[in-house]
Protein backbone atom coordinates (compact mmCIF):
# COMPACT_ATOMS: atom_id res chain seq x y z
CA UNK A 1 0.00 0.00 0.00
CA UNK A 2 1.52 3.57 -1.49
CA UNK A 3 0.92 6.09 1.39
CA UNK A 4 0.29 9.23 -0.58
CA UNK A 5 0.00 13.14 0.67
CA UNK A 6 -1.81 16.08 -1.00
CA UNK A 7 -0.53 19.63 -0.09
CA UNK A 8 -3.16 22.22 -1.51
CA UNK A 9 -4.43 25.44 0.11
CA UNK A 10 -7.69 25.68 -1.96
CA UNK A 11 -10.00 22.77 -0.04
CA UNK A 12 -11.95 22.24 -3.30
CA UNK A 13 -8.90 21.66 -5.21
CA UNK A 14 -7.50 19.47 -2.54
CA UNK A 15 -10.82 16.92 -2.47
CA UNK A 16 -10.59 17.04 -6.37
CA UNK A 17 -7.27 15.80 -6.49
CA UNK A 18 -7.76 12.89 -3.77
CA UNK A 19 -10.81 12.01 -5.64
CA UNK A 20 -9.20 11.56 -9.07
CA UNK A 21 -6.44 9.70 -7.19
CA UNK A 22 -9.26 7.30 -6.04
CA UNK A 23 -10.49 7.18 -9.36
CA UNK A 24 -7.15 5.89 -11.01
CA UNK A 25 -6.09 2.32 -11.46
CA UNK A 26 -3.59 2.17 -8.88
CA UNK A 27 -6.55 3.27 -6.18
CA UNK A 28 -6.55 -0.41 -4.25
CA UNK A 29 -2.83 0.09 -4.26
CA UNK A 30 -3.00 3.96 -2.39
CA UNK A 31 -3.60 5.19 1.47
CA UNK A 32 -4.51 8.88 1.23
CA UNK A 33 -3.11 9.80 4.49
CA UNK A 34 -3.24 14.06 4.15
CA UNK A 35 -4.59 16.63 2.15
CA UNK A 36 -4.61 20.31 1.69
CA UNK A 37 -3.82 22.29 4.95
CA UNK A 38 -0.95 24.34 5.53
CA UNK A 39 3.18 23.59 6.09
CA UNK A 40 2.73 22.79 9.75
CA UNK A 41 0.05 20.25 9.16
CA UNK A 42 1.46 19.32 5.98
CA UNK A 43 5.11 18.36 8.13
CA UNK A 44 3.22 16.46 10.67
CA UNK A 45 1.53 13.90 8.62
CA UNK A 46 5.29 13.73 6.39
CA UNK A 47 6.70 12.56 9.72
CA UNK A 48 4.17 9.86 9.31
CA UNK A 49 5.79 8.50 6.18
CA UNK A 50 5.09 9.64 2.53
CA UNK A 51 5.78 7.62 -0.76
CA UNK A 52 4.15 9.71 -3.23
CA UNK A 53 3.75 13.35 -2.81
CA UNK A 54 1.25 16.25 -4.72
CA UNK A 55 2.82 19.26 -3.97
CA UNK A 56 1.18 22.58 -4.74
CA UNK A 57 3.56 25.23 -5.37
CA UNK A 58 1.59 28.50 -4.15
CA UNK A 59 0.62 28.23 -1.08
CA UNK A 60 -0.43 31.57 -0.34
CA UNK A 61 1.89 34.78 -0.14
CA UNK A 62 3.11 34.22 3.43
CA UNK A 63 4.16 30.79 3.30
CA UNK A 64 6.97 29.28 1.38
CA UNK A 65 6.65 27.65 -2.18
CA UNK A 66 5.93 23.81 -2.47
CA UNK A 67 9.64 23.91 -4.10
CA UNK A 68 10.73 25.81 -0.52
CA UNK A 69 9.29 22.42 1.42
CA UNK A 70 10.44 20.25 -0.86
CA UNK A 71 13.90 21.27 -0.30
CA UNK A 72 13.64 21.64 3.19
CA UNK A 73 12.14 18.37 4.20
CA UNK A 74 13.52 15.93 1.66
CA UNK A 75 17.01 14.90 1.80
CA UNK A 76 18.83 14.33 -1.59
CA UNK A 77 18.36 10.07 -0.55
CA UNK A 78 14.53 10.38 -0.18
CA UNK A 79 12.83 8.42 -1.71
CA UNK A 80 9.52 10.23 -1.86
CA UNK A 81 8.05 10.69 -4.68
CA UNK A 82 6.95 14.64 -5.93
CA UNK A 83 4.67 15.40 -8.21
CA UNK A 84 4.10 19.34 -8.52
CA UNK A 85 0.48 20.58 -9.51
CA UNK A 86 0.37 24.30 -10.37
CA UNK A 87 -1.54 26.51 -12.41
CA UNK A 88 1.29 28.78 -12.80
CA UNK A 89 3.84 27.12 -15.62
CA UNK A 90 6.43 30.02 -15.40
CA UNK A 91 7.16 27.89 -12.32
CA UNK A 92 7.35 24.68 -14.71
CA UNK A 93 11.77 25.22 -14.91
CA UNK A 94 11.79 26.19 -11.30
CA UNK A 95 10.92 22.32 -9.73
CA UNK A 96 14.48 21.26 -11.24
CA UNK A 97 15.52 22.75 -8.31
CA UNK A 98 14.85 19.66 -6.79
CA UNK A 99 14.23 15.67 -7.19
CA UNK A 100 10.82 15.40 -8.55
CA UNK A 101 8.81 12.61 -10.58
CA UNK A 102 6.14 14.62 -12.78
CA UNK A 103 4.81 18.59 -13.05
CA UNK A 104 0.24 18.45 -13.86
CA UNK A 105 -0.55 21.43 -14.64
CA UNK A 106 -4.11 22.83 -13.56
CA UNK A 107 -7.15 22.06 -14.23
CA UNK A 108 -5.67 18.16 -13.69
CA UNK A 109 -6.76 15.79 -16.66
CA UNK A 110 -7.34 12.09 -14.91
CA UNK A 111 -5.08 10.69 -17.72
CA UNK A 112 -2.04 13.22 -16.90
CA UNK A 113 -2.94 12.14 -12.96
CA UNK A 114 -2.98 8.55 -14.18
CA UNK A 115 0.59 8.74 -16.31
CA UNK A 116 2.11 10.46 -13.45
CA UNK A 117 0.96 7.99 -10.57
CA UNK A 118 1.92 5.21 -12.76
CA UNK A 119 5.76 6.45 -13.00
CA UNK A 120 5.90 7.46 -9.54
CA UNK A 121 4.97 3.67 -8.42
CA UNK A 122 7.12 1.96 -11.05
CA UNK A 123 10.03 4.11 -9.33
CA UNK A 124 8.56 3.10 -6.04
CA UNK A 125 9.09 -0.61 -7.08
CA UNK A 126 12.37 -0.12 -8.90
CA UNK A 127 14.18 1.44 -5.67
CA UNK A 128 12.85 -1.44 -3.36
CA UNK A 129 14.74 -3.93 -5.93
CA UNK A 130 18.12 -1.71 -6.37
CA UNK A 131 20.68 -2.62 -4.09
CA UNK A 132 22.47 0.04 -1.69
CA UNK A 133 26.35 0.25 -1.76
CA UNK A 134 27.36 0.12 1.94
CA UNK A 135 31.03 1.64 2.68
CA UNK A 136 32.30 -0.62 5.81
CA UNK A 137 36.07 -1.70 6.73
CA UNK A 138 37.40 -0.07 3.73
CA UNK A 139 35.53 -1.87 1.60
CA UNK A 140 31.92 -1.18 -0.74
CA UNK A 141 29.32 -4.08 -0.09
CA UNK A 142 26.69 -4.50 -2.09
CA UNK A 143 23.17 -5.71 -0.56
CA UNK A 144 19.81 -6.06 -1.34
CA UNK A 145 17.11 -3.89 1.14
CA UNK A 146 14.86 -7.27 1.11
CA UNK A 147 17.40 -8.90 3.05
CA UNK A 148 17.74 -6.31 5.48
CA UNK A 149 15.81 -7.28 8.76
CA UNK A 150 16.41 -3.84 10.70
CA UNK A 151 18.84 -1.12 11.09
CA UNK A 152 20.25 0.37 14.64
CA UNK A 153 22.03 3.00 15.53
CA UNK A 154 24.57 4.04 18.13
CA UNK A 155 26.07 7.34 18.00
CA UNK A 156 27.03 8.24 14.91
CA UNK A 157 27.67 4.43 13.70
CA UNK A 158 24.94 2.47 11.93
CA UNK A 159 24.53 -1.45 12.26
CA UNK A 160 22.71 -3.01 9.36
CA UNK A 161 21.49 -6.25 10.18
CA UNK A 162 20.14 -9.36 7.52
CA UNK A 163 19.78 -12.40 8.55
CA UNK A 164 23.08 -13.89 8.55
CA UNK A 165 25.67 -10.96 9.11
CA UNK A 166 25.69 -7.54 10.63
CA UNK A 167 27.23 -4.57 8.92
CA UNK A 168 28.69 -1.70 10.53
CA UNK A 169 29.37 1.32 8.73
CA UNK A 170 29.16 5.23 9.74
CA UNK A 171 25.48 7.63 8.47
CA UNK A 172 22.88 9.49 10.60
CA UNK A 173 19.91 7.68 10.75
CA UNK A 174 17.80 10.22 9.82
CA UNK A 175 19.62 9.84 6.35
CA UNK A 176 19.63 6.31 6.12
CA UNK A 177 15.20 6.33 7.28
CA UNK A 178 14.79 8.44 4.36
CA UNK A 179 16.70 6.86 1.78
CA UNK A 180 14.88 3.25 2.29
CA UNK A 181 12.01 1.62 0.31
CA UNK A 182 8.37 1.39 1.90
CA UNK A 183 8.83 -1.60 3.83
CA UNK A 184 11.04 0.03 6.42
CA UNK A 185 9.57 2.59 9.12
CA UNK A 186 11.14 3.72 12.67
CA UNK A 187 9.98 1.68 15.35
CA UNK A 188 12.04 3.46 17.91
CA UNK A 189 14.86 6.55 17.91
CA UNK A 190 17.82 3.97 17.15
CA UNK A 191 15.81 1.35 15.07
CA UNK A 192 14.27 0.71 11.60
CA UNK A 193 12.49 -2.10 11.16
CA UNK A 194 11.52 -4.04 7.93
CA UNK A 195 8.04 -4.97 8.30
CA UNK A 196 8.18 -7.70 5.84
CA UNK A 197 9.84 -9.52 8.90
CA UNK A 198 7.68 -8.47 11.88
CA UNK A 199 6.05 -11.54 13.17
CA UNK A 200 4.44 -9.97 16.29
CA UNK A 201 3.53 -6.24 16.98
CA UNK A 202 3.04 -5.39 20.37
CA UNK A 203 2.46 -2.57 22.49
CA UNK A 204 6.38 -2.24 23.83
CA UNK A 205 8.14 -4.09 21.03
CA UNK A 206 7.95 -5.67 17.83
CA UNK A 207 8.73 -9.53 17.52
CA UNK A 208 10.86 -10.47 14.27
CA UNK A 209 10.42 -13.77 12.47
CA UNK A 210 13.54 -15.00 13.93
CA UNK A 211 12.38 -14.15 17.58
CA UNK A 212 14.60 -10.80 17.54
CA UNK A 213 12.89 -8.11 19.52
CA UNK A 214 13.58 -4.38 19.34
CA UNK A 215 11.47 -1.69 21.21
CA UNK A 216 8.45 0.49 20.31
CA UNK A 217 8.87 3.90 21.63
CA UNK A 218 5.68 5.42 22.55
CA UNK A 219 6.21 8.81 19.96
CA UNK A 220 6.40 5.33 17.20
CA UNK A 221 3.74 3.52 18.30
CA UNK A 222 1.06 4.87 16.55
CA UNK A 223 2.98 5.23 13.66
CA UNK A 224 4.29 1.99 13.15
CA UNK A 225 0.90 0.23 13.75
CA UNK A 226 -0.49 2.46 11.12
CA UNK A 227 2.24 1.48 8.47
CA UNK A 228 1.88 -1.83 9.56
CA UNK A 229 -1.76 -2.17 8.57
CA UNK A 230 -1.24 -0.43 5.36
CA UNK A 231 1.99 -2.61 4.56
CA UNK A 232 -0.22 -5.97 5.38
CA UNK A 233 -3.33 -4.86 3.47
CA UNK A 234 -5.59 -6.89 5.23
CA UNK A 235 -6.78 -8.26 8.34
CA UNK A 236 -9.01 -10.66 9.74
Amino acid sequence: MFRVAILEDDRQQAELLAHMVMASPFADRIKIVGSEGSADSFAEAFSQGVDILFMDIRLGSNVATGIDLVEALLSPTSTTQVIYVSGYLEHASDVYRTKHTWFLSKPVEQLALDTALARAIENLEQIARQPLLVRSNGALLQIMPDGIMYIESERRKVRIHERSRTIETYAKMADVEQGMPAQFVRCHKSFLVNMDYIAELRARDVVLIDGTVLPVSQRCRKKLHDRFVDHVGRAL
